[in-house]
Formats: C-alpha cells, sequence, structure tokens
C-alpha cells in the first residue's frame, strides 16, 4: 500500500483540528447545562449552539477516523494484527458517536421533541413523553459500545507503537496513557455512576485535545520520513 506525504500531512491537520473539536465537545455544552427540566431540554432543540455542537461531533468522528488511518500506517508493517484491529476499534468508534449523535439530531429533536411541542393531545404528549424519557437509556447504551470501541483502539495502537524505539515509542506510551485514563469513565458507564469519573473530568477538555494536538505535529514529522509512504 502507497500513503503519499500529502496524505499524512493532512491526516496531521486532521488531527490538529480534532484538537479543537474536542474543545467545543467538552465545553460547549457548559452553554446549556442549567437545562434540567423537561421542559427546559425540550427547548434545546431551538438553540442554535447546541445543534451546532451536534454536528461538530459528526465532523470529529470522521476527522478521527483519518487521523488513526494515517497513524496506524506507520506501524502496520511491524505490528499488523495490532494496527488492523486498533483501526477497526477507532472505525467502530466512529460509527456508533455517529449513529448516537444522528439519534439525537434527527429522532430526539426533530421528531419526537417536535411532536411534543406540536401535539394538541394529552394521550399523544404522554407517548411521546415517554419515548423522550427512555431515550436517555439508548444513548447509554450507544455511548457503551462507543467508549469499549476507543478503548480497544487505543490500547491496540498503544501496544503496536509501544514495541517501537524513540519518539514512536512515547507515542504508544501517550495512547496507553490515554486508555489509562479513560478507564475511570469506562467503569462509571458500567456502573452506572459518576463516583469515578467525576475526578477525571479534566481528560475531555485538558488531555485529550493536548494528545490529538501532539499526535497531529508527530503524523506531520513523520510525513517527511522516507518510509513515510509505503507501508505492507
Amino acid at each position: 500500500m502507497s500513503v503519499s506525504t500529502r496524505f499524512f500531512r493532512f491526516a496531521s491537520v486532521c488531527a490538529l483540528v480534532t484538537a479543537l473539536t474536542t474543545l467545543a465537545i467538552h465545553l460547549l455544552p457548559e452553554l446549556w447545562a442549567d437545562a434540567d427540566t423537561f421542559e427546559e431540554r425540550l427547548q434545546l432543540r431551538h438553540n442554535s449552539i447546541y445543534l451546532f455542537n451536534l454536528w461538530v461531533v459528526i465532523v470529529h468522528c470522521l476527522l478521527v477516523v483519518v487521523s488513526m488511518f494515517a497513524l496506524g500506517v506507520q506501524r502496520v508493517a511491524a505490528a499488523p494484527v495490532l494496527v488492523r484491529f486498533g483501526f477497526l476499534g477507532f472505525l467502530f468508534f466512529a460509527f456508533t458517536e455517529i449513529l448516537r449523535t444522528s439519534l439525537v439530531i434527527f429522532a430526539l429533536n426533530r421528531t419526537w421533541r417536535a411532536g411534543y411541542e406540536a401535539a394538541t393531545d394529552e394521550a399523544t404528549r404522554v407517548a411521546l413523553g415517554a419515548t423522550i424519557r427512555a431515550f436517555s437509556g439508548i444513548n447509554e447504551s450507544v455511548f457503551f459500545v462507543f467508549l469499549t470501541a476507543f478503548i480497544i483502539g487505543l490500547l491496540c495502537y498503544g501496544f503496536a507503537f509501544l514495541s517501537a524505539k524513540g519518539l514512536e515509542q512515547k507515542v504508544g506510551l501517550l495512547l496507553l496513557l490515554w486508555a489509562a485514563l479513560s478507564v475511570p469513565g469506562y467503569v462509571d458507564t458500567v456502573r452506572g455512576t459518576d463516583a469515578v469519573s467525576i475526578h477525571f473530568e479534566w481528560v475531555g477538555p485538558y488531555f485529550q485535545p493536548i494528545a490529538r494536538a501532539l499526535i497531529g505535529v508527530w503524523l506531520w514529522k513523520a510525513s517527511d520520513r522516507p518510509d513515510s509512504t509505503s507501508a505492507a
């Protein structure tokens, strides 16, 4: 397989942009964090920043796939099984998160919330209200799959790069650290609590953008290497 230097640099830019989209995804929700009641959350479908953030999530996932593909190319010859399984993890992560976000955009907001607001009879409102409330369970279920796939991708890529030397090995350590920092959130997702992850809320808005930016810089530097244009 031949991969051009131009593609690596494009992937590098994608990784750098994901650092910005990560910030948006984690910080913008603070603008509507006080929407606690059912009626207040119902009105979010009219909030342009809230809707914009949902589309940012979709773009973010696509950019992650491109950047992680390029990252994997660098080690696929040395660790083909780990890299291929890792990329499948990232690919499934992106698919599930895009699915989850699409459900929020088209099912929750455009169909159920809009239908609830437009309903004129109590029976319809009761039915749609129950559906809207039940969506949180669906959301958590898909999030569990998303987080599982993402951690698998981080672990596979991390161990693939850990067997390298120099800067590549440091990339592996960064990815394994990222996986470790994701475990508290994973444990709380399984348990249905926030007892552990509440102490790691800094990972999303601080660690992740830095990690993604470092990956972007590394990809740009790797594009200048003679062996960066081909992989087995």
